[in-house]
């Protein structure tokens, strides 16, 4: 058992490997390389860019038409149902959209998220990122 995060899988993170790889030269299932990873990035805020850059990815300039229509549906359902959708929620759709939204509240908090994005939810009251949410 190792303890998260494991320092040779994020080194190897930071050096542009993908998760899968890292799991296939250790021999672990993805799945926890990916839990290792996702606690470093909640330490290490600027490791996702080092991984992006050393891999060299190119960045996505703008999310695409059915990104914004997505945005656009999980606005329009805050708006009618006057709250925000629950990720425990027995309606597939809700839990789905609550995912969706975690994501974008993720990509805030990492100062990662898209201009468009953050100006479709700045319409949205108590969009503001805070911890514990």
């Amino acid at each position: 058992m190792r303890r998260a995060p494991d320092a040779e899988w994020v080194l190897m993170y930071r050096l542009g490997l993908s998760r899968q790889r890292i799991a296939a030269l250790v021999r672990v299932p993805p799945a926890a390389v990916g839990y290792h990873l996702v606690i470093a990035r909640r330490q290490d805020p600027g490791l996702e860019a080092e991984h992006q850059a050393a891999a060299g990815a190119v960045p996505v300039p703008c999310p695409l038409p059915k990104d914004l229509a997505r945005m656009e549906q999980v606005i329009a359902w805050i708006s009618a149902e006057g709250r925000f959708p629950e990720g425990r929620s027995d309606d597939l759709g809700e839990r789905s959209m609550a995912r969706w939204l975690s994501g974008r509240r993720r990509e805030a908090a990492e100062g990662t998220l898209d201009p468009a994005y953050s100006k479709g939810l700045a319409r949205l009251p108590g969009w503001t990122y805070t911890p514990g949410q």
